[in-house]
């Protein structure tokens, strides 16, 4: 019985990490790497449209745009 919970729950990790992955890679390696712009740190910083139309809007990866925000986050909490 305990282990049919560990294996589910295995299960559900693994499925997680499968979509995770699927969600990634429908923008990974679709846009080229460039600097990013105030306009682009804005955007992402502002955080209004979900990540995925941001995505197609500034041409960006999703996991980018998502490390870019995780990292102008943590910029602005060491500024103050």
């Amino acid at each position: 019985m305990l282990m049919d919970e560990a294996e589910k729950a295995a299960k559900a990790r693994r499925r997680k990490h499968i979509d995770r992955k699927r969600y990634y890679a429908k923008t990974a390696n679709l846009y080229p790497t460039r600097a990013w712009t105030k306009e682009e740190c804005d955007q992402v910083l502002a955080h209004t449209i979900p990540d995925s139309e941001l995505s197609a809007k500034i041409q960006r990866s999703v996991k980018s745009i998502q490390e870019e925000r995780r990292r102008l986050k943590k910029k602005q909490i060491e500024k103050n």
